[in-house]
This record gives structure tokens, C-alpha cells and sequence, in this order.
């Protein structure tokens, strides 16, 4: 198998009546799916050449699927933006991606069309035309398994968001080793809680696909009110969730949860940032029958490379293992830095050499042969069980409602406020909060106005301070633990 099409063409012959992608507002069956995927990407392919990036400017739901899955059959790789990120991260994006086409929905023409001179825009409802069967044949035939079919945009520490190149083969292999390892039945029904910007929902799209299952994509109003979220998991009969914790802290701490209160949903899968033990153990005492996983993987890892399925009780001050690699994975522990190897790994950053060869290096521990290996900037230990833990970050990357977070993003942004002279934050990990100060003559309700114009809502800062000055060290640079140890000494007095 050498094109991840190969599971789309296969549940559409398969079972072309049944559900794939479905919405409040629309349901797409496999055969619609096939048939409208098909259709775009002889649009795409008619447009630009094989191998082309592709931008995907639309709200989520099935019609966005169907067009990330045609820019795959036009031979493309795909990038989705979410349509409520601030535009000038939308226009850095492009800076990196240069899209040589960007597809979006009619409410989105204006927004595109900003973004970047060097792209053709095409609305989504003129992309129906009929299927071109020998251009696609032809995409087809040149296709080889290590072209890439997406790439994601994560945060980045000089404040220019880095693009994750992920190919067909990496995501054929982690679809394998999932659909096995998971337990995944046939028509497994998901409900999709990731954006599709973000890796999570690699899984739930692909590994649906490939047991022509369906995916139940839940509406992002859902998970702001509890009980109507259960209503949802209930009637829309979910079987199978692959969220980030704190969606499913949310849920527990509501109080939402009793008894065989979902008694369809069958597995619990998690990953993206730490899971608290006593969130798992609410969960587990509602749904004693549930199958429970731990997942672990930086984007630049295609979605997992690690897993821990629940298999003994803990206590709810105790960590969670992330347990032991996946299928075809390597681990290691190079001076307690979690590093990676195997066909998982990305291609790189795209448009970006110098921070690919950062990070992405030679394996020291064999120096005989080229392979290269990915240095996470996890910490880790493996625990008396030979189970691996994750002991939190070696820089200022921090998790943080799934999303993996720059804390040097955020600063450019502040530093980039018109008024801010000098301007740092910081992650206050047992709170969950960012805290930013700053000085300057502006007060810190403008600085906030303006960091929504730069940041998405899961990166500002949940404490913005005012300082006169800010510490320094002997080299001038920002003192940033005497700030904070100020800031701490500060709050306990009041």
C-alpha cells in the first residue's frame, strides 16, 4: 500500500450507503465522500501540478474532509487553517506554506484572498466538475509513498510558526499499527473532538476510514455545555473518543458523569498533554467497561509513538505512564531526553532547513550509519514496571488544553504590541495559567486587545502585569526567575 486513497476507494466499495463524515448540518456516506473527493481533486489537479501545497480555509466538517482528501488525489498535500485563527497568523502560515492554491468556502473569499499574492483562490462550491479519470490516473501513477499529504502548523519559538511534514507512509504505518493495537472494530464510530489543524485528528479521520467506520465531528458549542455534550456522545451513538484531557476533565469535573451513563462508548483514548489520575478515575468509575489509553507524540511524530493501555488502579496524585513505543518505533533516552526513530518521524519543517536540522539529527549512539532521530525536548525516565514516564519539558514549550505552546510565540507577540517597551512570560504549571508582564505606557487591557489580533485564544496569556521595570541579569538579559520569584511574593502577600 502506497497511497492512504487506497482505504477511501475500499469502504466505498465496501459499504458505500453507510456513514463516514457526518454534522449536524450535513452526512456524508463513503461512496459521497469518494465521489466528491474525486471530483475536487480533478479540479486541483487541473490547477496546479503534483506535490503542490494546498491550503484548506474551511469551517470543519465533511465537506472539509472531502477537501483535504482531494488535494490527496490530485497528487497534493494539504494544509488546514482554522477559520477563527487571527489573520496575521493565517498570513505567517502562508509566508512558510506558500500555498499554490487555497480552497476555501464562500464566507472565506475575502480572508484568502489576503493571505498571500502568489496563490490562486477557488471557492469550495465551484469545485464540482466532472471526475477527470486520466489526469488523476496520472497523479496516481506517479505517486510514491514518501510524498507528503499534509503539513501542520505548530507553534514556534522565534514566533513563525513551524509547518510539520508528514508522507503517506508515515501515516500508513501508524493507521496499522492503531487499528491492531487499539482494537478497532469494523463501522467503529468516533466523535471528533480535534480540530483538524491539529494532529489528534489524524486518527480519528484515517483510522475511520480504514475500518469504514464513521466520524461524528461534534460541534465545538458542545463542549462549552456538558450535559448537552453527553445528549450528543448518546444519541449520535459514539463508541470510541480520542480527545485531550482536558476535554475530558471538563466532563468530569461537571459532574456529568454517574453510573453507566454512556453505555455505547466502548473506548477512551487521550493524548496531547498530561492526563490527571483522578480525572482518569472518574471516568473509570462511570465506565468500568471503557478501554483506556494513554497516547503520547509531538506533532513532528505522526500523532503517537507511544502508548499505555490502563491495565491497574491509581491513585489520584499518582502519574500516568505513556507506557512503550509503538509497532515500528524506536525510543531512546539520550541524557533523559525523550528522542524518537523509525517511519513515525516527520519529513522535517517545511521552508524551514535550519530548524529542521536542529532537531532532526544523527542518531550519536550509531554513528556507523545515517539515521536520524527526533529530539523531542521531553524529559523522561523509564519506571520499575519498564514502563516509560513523561517527566515534562527541557525548554519553554508547554502543553496546555492539547496544544503544544511557545511561550517565545506569545513574547513576539507582546514585544510586537504597539506601546510595549520590553515584555516576557512564563507557565506557572501547577496553576495552568501563562503569565505575562511587560513594560511600557499602555495599560494591560490594550496589550490584551491586541494579543487577540496576533494569537489564538488557547495562547494568551491568563495574567497580563504591568511592571516599571524588569529585572536584569549581569548580561542584560530579563532575570526571568527574580521576576517571578516578585510576582509569587507579591500574590502571597495579598
Amino acid at each position: 500500500m502506497r497511497n492512504v486513497l487506497d482505504w477511501l476507494e475500499a469502504a466505498a466499495e465496501g459499504a458505500p450507503e453507510a456513514a463516514a463524515f457526518e454534522s449536524p448540518q450535513k452526512l456524508l456516506t463513503w461512496a459521497e465522500t469518494r465521489s466528491l473527493a474525486r471530483r475536487i481533486g480533478s479540479r486541483i489537479a487541473r490547477q496546479v501540478p503534483g506535490q503542490s501545497p494546498v491550503m484548506i480555509l474551511m469551517d470543519k466538517g465533511p465537506d472539509c474532509v472531502a477537501a483535504m482528501l482531494g488535494a490527496v488525489y490530485a497528487g497534493c498535500f494539504y494544509t488546514p487553517v482554522d477559520a477563527a485563527m487571527p489573520q496575521a497568523r493565517m498570513r505567517m502560515i502562508a509566508q512558510v506554506l506558500q500555498p499554490k492554491l487555497i480552497v476555501c468556502q464562500d464566507q472565506f473569499l475575502q480572508t484568502a484572498a489576503s493571505l498571500t499574492d502568489g496563490a490562486s483562490v477557488c471557492l469550495f462550491s465551484q469545485m464540482e466538475e466532472a471526475v477527470n479519470e486520466q489526469l488523476l490516473a496520472a497523479r496516481r501513477a506517479e505517486h510514491i509513498d514518501t510524498d507528503l499529504m499534509y503539513v501542520l502548523f505548530t507553534s514556534g519559538s522565534t514566533g513563525v510558526p513551524k509547518g510539520v511534514s508528514i508522507c503517506h507512509r508515515s501515516v500508513i504505518d501508524f493507521v496499522e499499527w492503531a487499528c491492531q493495537a487499539l482494537e478497532l472494530p469494523k463501522k467503529v464510530r468516533f466523535g471528533s473532538q480535534a480540530p483538524f489543524y491539529f494532529d489528534n485528528s489524524v486518527l480519528d479521520i484515517y483510522c475511520a476510514m480504514k475500518m469504514a467506520g464513521s466520524l461524528y465531528i461534534i460541534p465545538h458549542s458542545d463542549f462549552m455545555f456538558p450535559r448537552r455534550l453527553m445528549q450528543t456522545l448518546t444519541s449520535r451513538h459514539i463508541d470510541t473518543i480520542f480527545w485531550v484531557p482536558s476535554a475530558l476533565s471538563a466532563l468530569a469535573n461537571a459532574q456529568v458523569l454517574s453510573q453507566g451513563c454512556l453505555p455505547e462508548l466502548r473506548r477512551v483514548f487521550f493524548c496531547g498533554e498530561v492526563m490527571p489520575c483522578r480525572t482518569l478515575n472518574l471516568w473509570r468509575n462511570a465506565l468500568p467497561q471503557a478501554d483506556y489509553v494513554n497516547m503520547y507524540g509531538p506533532t513532528e511524530i505522526t500523532d503517537v509513538c507511544a502508548w499505555y493501555r490502563v491495565d491497574r488502579d491509581f491513585a489520584d496524585f499518582d502519574s500516568l505512564p505513556i507506557g512503550k513505543p509503538c509497532a515500528n518505533t524506536r525510543i531512546l533516552l539520550i541524557d533523559g531526553e525523550i528522542c524518537v526513530a523509525g517511519t513515525c518521524l516527520a519529513r522535517g519543517y517545511y521552508n524551514a532547513p535550519e530548524k529542521t536540522a536542529a532537531v532532526f539529527v544523527q542518531n550519536p549512539l550509531r554513528p556507523q550509519i545515517s539515521e536520524t532521530i527526533y529530539k523531542t525536548g521531553d524529559l523522561g525516565e523509564v519506571n520499575e514496571r519498564g514502563e516509560l514516564m513523561f517527566l515534562g519539558r527541557r525548554d519553554s514549550q508547554i502543553k496546555r488544553s492539547g496544544y503544544r505552546i511557545e511561550l517565545g510565540e506569545i513574547e513576539c507577540a507582546l514585544n510586537a504590541v504597539e506601546g510595549v517597551a520590553l515584555a516576557c512570560c512564563w507557565y506557572e504549571t501547577e496553576a495552568g495559567r501563562i503569565v505575562a508582564a511587560y513594560t511600557g505606557g499602555v495599560e494591560p487591557k490594550i496589550v490584551r486587545t491586541g494579543l487577540k489580533g496576533a494569537l489564538p485564544g488557547y495562547m494568551l496569556p491568563d495574567r497580563i502585569l504591568h511592571r516599571e521595570e524588569l529585572p536584569r541579569t549581569l548580561s542584560g538579559k530579563i532575570d526571568r526567575m527574580a521576576l517571578r520569584r516578585e510576582v509569587e511574593n507579591e500574590h502571597s502577600i495579598l
